[in-house]
């Protein structure tokens, strides 16, 4: 029997619908409104329309990168007040003010009897703010706590005046120590009890007491009337620190004539150069 030739067609037809590709012409994704493909982030912006460059995948809207925390207080100065890395508990965490006094802790030697001693240390502290507001008056005094007794690596910005100490029993021992501003040298001034000085200038931050020779010990209830005797020595030394490091009088402006002295009033000297001669009247 002979197959119909419409049916052998309509199998040809089937046959070539089998064989052809169920895929479409296109090869990627349709493009994502909402700027990820399958649920992901995107790896970068995409550029600005005004044509810019594609911005940072890591970067912020601040310009701080993706792995960013919270930002830093900054460079940390070495001997500023927030220089914990470099500060131990004996450095003083302030400079001071220029023009003023830096009061410091004293140096208690051996470091040993330092706690036993922290009562008459602080007697003798109260003492030198008391010298320093004598001496200088007017001036800021700037007074550090326990233990901070030696400036920073780049000195202080006032003059700091430090002392000091020593006990053998019930006896002591105290010598001033004075700085100008920075890193002067320091001087040393015996004040309580009787020192023999190597020198009295050393460099700056030197241990003093690798420079002192104890001749006589004073009792330690009579040392700051014993220092007392002594005081117009300290003053005096510090005064002169605080003068070194004065800034230099302004000149007048150019083209500037300074205002004449006023001349003595009639019948008087002009100037009195020796002691009027003995006379009778």
């Amino acid at each position: 029997m002979r197959k119909s030739p419409s049916l052998a067609a309509l199998a040809l037809a089937a046959a070539s619908l089998a064989c052809q590709p169920t895929t479409t012409n296109q090869t990627n994704p349709p493009p994502d409104p909402a700027g990820t493909t399958a649920g992901g982030p995107t790896l970068g912006n995409p550029p600005a329309d005004s044509g810019g460059t594609p911005t940072d995948p890591n970067t912020g809207p601040n310009g701080a990168t993706s792995t960013t925390t919270t930002p830093g207080p900054g460079p940390v100065v070495a001997g500023s007040t927030n220089d914990s890395r470099f500060l131990g508990p004996e450095i003083s965490h302030s400079k001071g003010t220029a023009g003023g006094v830096v009061v410091l802790w004293p140096r208690i030697i051996p470091g040993t009897i330092a706690e036993e001693n922290a009562a008459l240390a602080a007697q003798v502290q109260a003492k030198v703010k008391a010298l320093a507001e004598k001496a200088l008056p007017g001036r800021p005094i700037d007074v550090r706590p326990k233990p901070e007794r030696v400036c920073p690596k780049a000195g202080c910005d006032a003059v700091s005046i430090n002392v000091l100490f020593t006990k053998n029993s019930t006896a002591c021992v105290t010598i001033a120590l004075i700085n100008g501003p920075g890193t002067s040298n320091t001087k040393l001034i015996p004040w309580g009890g009787g020192v023999e000085l190597k020198s009295d200038t050393i460099q700056f931050r030197d241990m003093p007491e690798n420079f002192v020779k104890i001749k006589d010990y004073v009792p330690c209830d009579q040392l700051l009337t014993n220092m007392a005797e002594q005081d117009q020595f300290i003053e005096a030394a510090l005064r002169a620190a605080a003068s070194s490091s004065a800034p230099p009088a302004t000149p007048p402006p150019a083209g500037t004539t300074p205002p004449a002295t006023p001349g003595p009033g009639p019948g008087g000297p002009s100037t009195v150069t020796t002691k009027p001669a003995g006379g009778k009247k």
